[in-house]
């Protein structure tokens, strides 16, 4: 008999613990919360019918034309300053850095308005991207402490890892899209 129970609790546990986790991951992938893409087929760009695909949706945000942007710019969202470990050996460079994001508004009407209206937008815009710090913090940690001196310390190695940090934001931030990042505090120690 105690044979019996202990080969079911060989199986029960590892059974349970698989269920939990595959339950708690189909929960976070329809709320939202996990981000997820999947592409079935690359091969071709049309149906099994021959008919063409549809065209994918645009995105949520507002992209404004080029010359409105360079004229207004978007709405810029500090991140504060932070002190991380490179990836070098040794553990012993650090990177002290305060990062500004330029974010694109949610709408055109953002570049129409003024005074008041204009700080408000603002004020509104920064309080839903509140809600979304924690991934960007969590994207600058990865991102930052995956680097080594050898490839921050040069000006080429600044505008790589700006652009490696805004790719990041944009696949990992829901419903916004950073246009710049700006570096305010750059010092290697």
């Amino acid at each position: 008999m105690k044979g019996i129970i202990g080969i079911l609790k060989k199986i029960a546990i590892p059974l349970v613990a698989f269920l939990v986790t595959v339950l708690l991951g189909i929960g976070l992938l329809l709320s939202g919360l996990l981000p997820f893409s999947l592409q079935l087929s690359t091969a071709s760009q049309q149906t099994t019918d021959n008919t063409p695909l549809p065209e994918p949706t645009p995105l949520p945000y507002f992209q404004p034309p080029t010359e409105l942007f360079e004229l207004s710019g978007g709405i810029y969202y500090e991140t504060g300053q932070r002190i991380v470990n490179l990836a070098d050996p040794g553990g012993y460079r650090f990177l002290r850095i305060s990062v500004v994001l330029e974010f694109l508004p949610d709408s055109p009407d953002y570049y129409t308005l003024t005074g008041e209206k204009l700080l408000a937008a603002q004020e509104a815009f920064k309080a839903e991207v509140d809600k979304q710090r924690p991934i960007i913090d969590n994207v600058l940690t990865d991102v930052l402490t995956s680097k080594q001196f050898d490839e921050v310390f040069s000006v080429e190695g600044k505008n790589k890892l700006r652009e490696e940090i805004r790719e990041q934001l944009n696949q990992n931030l829901r419903n916004r899209y950073v246009q710049r990042v700006l570096f305010t505090d750059f010092v290697i120690q």
